[in-house]
């Protein structure tokens, strides 16, 4: 159990090494956090947001007939805040800066959430 918690954590902080990463974490979907690269007093926060705004997109793909929703992404005006399923069982959330690039986060971002997977 140890080594997939271990792999699960490596994954995390190795995705704040992406230029342009603030954070990262994998949180469940009723919103309690699983791992995270992010400081200790941001962590509830952070995980209970990310639970509601992935509420949120699976009401609007559903209602709106898009399909599966696969990713969020939030623009603010100091940075973005990225969400992506991990299968059924989590969502991965980075927080990126206002001038990162975004393509190249969303596909280490999606990397991720099938190693992810398959970890858990």
């Amino acid at each position: 159990m140890s080594s997939r918690v271990d792999s699960i954590n490596k994954i995390i902080r190795d995705f704040e090494t992406v230029p342009g990463v603030e954070g990262a974490a994998l949180v469940s979907p009723d919103g309690l956090m699983i791992a995270s690269a992010l400081p200790e007093s941001e962590q509830e926060n952070v995980a209970a947001i990310s639970a509601a705004i992935t509420s949120l997109g699976e009401k609007a793909t559903m209602e709106l007939d898009r399909g599966t929703l696969l990713e969020i992404y939030v623009k603010g005006d100091k940075g973005y805040t990225l969400i992506t399923s991990v299968g059924d069982r989590a969502v991965f959330l980075v927080l990126a800066k206002a001038d990162a690039q975004l393509g190249l986060i969303f596909m280490d971002m999606k990397r991720m959430a099938e190693a992810l997977l398959d970890i858990l």
